[in-house]
């Protein structure tokens, strides 16, 4: 797969990141499959890497789908700086309105595994729109309010509206 997307705040006004994504996935049985998806982001002021590796089971009762996904993840910054690791999980609901559209809602947690205190660095909630396109792509709009830096005295809250595009082999 790969994923290209655009992420904007402050009401659309200021661009916050874009990412490109590329990933590997293997169906296991129905439902459940493993990936491990790179990542390059790109800031204002800086770049990033990540790796991942996580797994996904979706269940469906048509036409809602229930989806928990766990994911280890590494964020690398700088070189020869120790990466950043992660533990995600991220809980949706979605709603199969025809062979196209289909909005969701999702929570996702997030913790840093060399936290001792309050492992829980930051939760993010989301609501968007998944438009299926010809050719097993597809677009995907979305507002995300994150919490972040939660082990940190003065977390942040941000909004986020994204645009994505997603293509599949």
């Amino acid at each position: 797969q790969f994923e290209q997307e655009l992420r904007l705040e402050d009401q659309l006004s200021t661009f916050k990141q874009t990412f490109s994504e590329f990933s590997l996935s293997y169906s296991v049985f129905k439902g459940f499959k493993i990936e491990i998806p790179f990542r390059y982001m790109t800031y204002k002021d800086k770049t990033k890497q990540r790796v991942s590796f996580g797994g996904s089971y979706k269940y469906s009762f048509k036409p809602v789908s229930l989806k928990h996904r766990t994911k280890y993840q590494r964020t690398y910054e700088k070189q020869g700086e120790i990466p950043e690791e992660l533990i995600r999980n991220k809980f949706s609901i979605m709603y199969r309105l025809n062979k196209k559209i289909e909005p969701y809602v999702s929570g996702e947690f997030i913790q840093l595994i060399d936290a001792h205190n309050y492992p829980l660095d930051e939760t993010r909630f989301s609501f968007g729109l998944t438009y299926e396109l010809p050719r097993k792509n597809s677009m995907k709009i979305f507002y995300t309010l994150k919490k972040e830096d939660k082990t940190k005295k003065t977390p942040a809250e941000i909004g986020v509206f994204g645009l994505s595009y997603n293509f599949s082999f």
